[in-house]
């Protein structure tokens, strides 16, 4: 008789490296720019314009960069299970680009909260596409494996009846033993 049983395995995760990248490029661009840029958290919202400094070409104030941190300390928290950074990549990438359309078609800022120029509406729209892209990506390797193995019989008795690892048939089942007084004797 034969036994088999199944190992499944689950196979390599293509998003959790890319998002753990990413999470950490936005967090340390976030904390930087916190650092080297602006710090003004004032708001002109909804509609008002709102300007902020520029640190690597790339404008922002307080709002802006905490906005760019959140995001990467989001994906790098999520980065470690396969479906946590796939979920926070789609989430953030969303909101990413969001950001990036609302900055276009508002022309210098999201709403009035987040300073933005060109190239601030250039990484939005860049790690918007990159996560949304990481966001799609399989796991590769998953299988079933099947592993038999051999039962391992090692004697049949007169009965037809099968001994197994290491027991004894000494005697047919259901037969008179000759020594016993004269009583059926069952193993």
């Amino acid at each position: 008789m034969r036994e088999q049983t199944t190992e499944k395995r689950k196979g390599v995760s293509l998003a959790k490296g890319p998002v753990g990248i990413i999470g950490l490029v936005l967090l340390a661009g976030g904390i930087l720019g916190l650092l080297f840029g602006s710090t003004d958290f004032t708001t002109n919202a909804p509609d008002g314009d709102i300007s902020g400094g520029t640190w690597l070409g790339i404008e922002g104030n307080g709002w802006t960069w905490v906005g760019i941190g959140g995001a990467g300390l989001l994906l790098l928290v999520s980065a470690p299970l396969h479906w946590g950074a796939k979920t926070m990549a789609l989430i953030v990438g969303i909101a990413m680009a969001a950001a990036c359309v609302i900055a276009v078609v508002d022309g210098n800022d999201v709403f009035g909260v987040a300073a933005a120029n060109t190239w601030t509406m250039l990484v939005f729209g860049a790690a918007a596409a990159a996560l949304l892209i990481v966001a799609m990506l399989p796991r590769v390797g998953r299988r079933k494996d099947t592993v038999v193995e051999e039962d391992r019989t090692v004697a049949t008795a007169p009965n037809g009846r099968f001994a197994r690892d290491g027991e004894r048939v000494d005697e047919p089942v259901g037969t008179t033993d000759p020594a016993a007084s004269g009583t059926e004797r069952r193993v």
